[in-house]
């Protein structure tokens, strides 16, 4: 990857719940590269009030919301006041709270634009090639530019034409399937999502815990095996989201409609199966499917405390 250098084009916007302090960190990084730094706070519950001020004093731009808005409006807020800010950007960065850059990391996800140009393609967005606990989303490649699959949210570069151009993040859907909604947008438009090899991101993607058959743990070549859960409000949404995305994209994207639906519904079997709270996970998911059988959007039901 590229020597770190801070880009004059793009400003970063990170959203956060809760944070704790290694947000500072992560926002360091993203100083060291980008031209502005927003952190939008989504109406955090437990808040440490000295995170906002030692945010503000590495030089972010903090953003409070008054509420808990969901993801898709507390970007849509950080990039608006971003781009209040600059004008002339040509870039927003989105990103978690929990992710961190690595040096080089925004020059080389512009040089990836730049080259998808450069090759006649339009740009929706720019993924990096690694994000830790994902497979690679490589589709093919055209004049020397990956294309890829839909991306996560989380260290995406997104042009401001392209934002223009599609729209801003679906609110409606509050948290899960936020990124795939937006990438389904961009690419009706013929907008890619271009994947910038060299880049990788350390995300944090949910929870590793023992998987565990009733009473008796579950070992794999004579180690404990790991299941990865979500917190158990987040089933209510993965559910209900895709029964949305399903009805509104089955017909125009029907591969990526059974596919994900497939796979949403491993994910559910495994988890419900191999690892504790099985209960409380299965009630979110069956409240998340019937509201989206109901064609119910917005915020969802209340979070339980624990959950």
């Amino acid at each position: 990857m590229a020597e770190t250098s801070q880009s004059t084009r793009t400003a970063a916007v990170v959203s956060t719940f809760n944070p704790h302090h290694n947000v500072l960190e992560n926002c360091a990084a993203l100083l060291d590269q980008c031209v502005d730094v927003v952190v939008v706070d989504d109406g955090s519950t437990a808040a440490d009030e000295s995170v906002y001020s030692e945010l503000e004093a590495l030089g972010c731009t903090v953003l409070r919301l008054p509420q808990n808005s969901g993801i898709a409006a507390a970007l849509n807020s950080g990039i608006a006041l971003a781009r209040s800010r600059n004008p002339s950007l040509a870039f927003i960065l989105t990103m978690d709270q929990d992710s961190l850059v690595q040096p080089g990391f925004v020059q080389g996800l512009e040089g990836a634009a730049g080259a998808a140009t450069g090759a006649g393609l339009g740009v929706g967005m720019v993924a990096p090639g690694e994000v830790s606990g994902l497979p690679r989303r490589v589709l093919r490649t055209h004049h020397g530019v990956t294309i890829g699959d839909e991306p996560v949210q989380s260290g995406l570069l997104i042009p401001t034409a392209s934002l223009d151009a599609v729209g801003p993040f679906n609110e409606q859907l509050f948290i899960d399937g936020v990124d795939s909604e937006f990438y389904l947008r961009a690419k009706a438009r013929q907008l890619h999502c271009v994947i910038a090899l060299d880049c990788s991101l350390n995300h944090s993607l949910g929870t590793m815990v023992p998987a565990r058959l009733g009473p008796w743990p579950v070992t794999w070549r004579g180690k404990p095996l790991m299941v990865r859960t979500a917190s158990t409000w987040r089933y209510y949404f993965i559910v209900r989201n895709r029964v949305l995305l399903a009805a509104r994209f089955a017909l125009k994207e029907p591969y990526w409609t059974v596919r994900g639906l497939l796979t949403d519904l491993r994910h559910l079997t495994v988890v419900s199966v191999l690892a504790p709270g099985r209960r409380q996970r299965l009630v979110a998911a069956r409240k998340g499917l019937a509201d989206g059988l109901r064609r119910k959007s917005g915020p969802g039901p209340e979070r339980q405390p624990g959950t």
